[in-house]
């Protein structure tokens, strides 16, 4: 009877792993409302990801508070200047569909434009976990970002594909909020850690 109720037991332990997903998804959510302010929440989601849900520190809480602080300026400045990006592709969807639908340019053009997001989706997942791992300035971070997707293409993939399907999930259905960005952050954690293990070692 003790063991089950042991906290390190195979019931407690998983559902306490569960527990700081919902957790850190709706702290992430919460300072994600001003829209703006997604970068350095997404920043700080995954800081406390690789610190207290997988190196098992305590304070996760003040974890999160602290490091969305501290990343605040340069994350909101990096979140305009990416959901600039994302708009071209959109803004050139909308301006040229119009007199292009049901041609071969049209094809053309829908295939260049999934191409151009997935590339942009690729190399935008790298920016906030490297923020929260790194002191880069402005420039340096986005140029950086871009270098590792460019030289890590297969897990940029990957990235790219399950943070788009997992977004996809919380567009259709709400209810995932509660859990995906956490989720998403674990599984980024384990494609990037790797590659920034390389750089602070250097």
């Amino acid at each position: 009877m003790n063991r089950f109720f042991d906290p390190e037991g195979l019931l407690w332990k998983p559902l306490g792993y569960l527990g700081e997903l919902v957790a850190l998804s709706l702290l992430w959510g919460l300072c994600s409302i001003p829209l703006v302010t997604i970068g350095p929440a997404t920043a700080a989601l995954y800081d406390c990801t690789v610190h207290n849900l997988r190196g098992k520190e305590n304070g996760l809480f003040s974890r999160f508070f602290e490091t969305f602080r501290r990343e605040l300026k340069l994350g909101c400045l990096t979140t305009l200047l990416w959901a600039a990006i994302l708009a071209i592709p959109y803004a050139l969807w909308r301006l040229l569909v119009p007199g292009l639908a049901g041609t071969a340019a049209f094809n053309a053009l829908a295939i260049g434009a999934l191409v151009l997001l997935f590339f942009v989706l690729a190399a935008l997942v790298w920016v906030f976990p490297m923020l929260s791992r790194f002191t880069l300035s402005f420039a340096a971070l986005n140029r950086t970002a871009v270098r590792l997707a460019l030289g890590n293409i297969l897990r940029s993939a990957a990235l790219a594909l399950i943070t788009a399907l997992g977004a996809a999930l919380c567009f259709l259905f709400t209810t995932p909020l509660i859990v995906v960005p956490g989720l998403l952050a674990l599984l980024w954690s384990l494609l990037m850690e790797p590659v920034f293990r390389r750089y602070m070692g250097a």
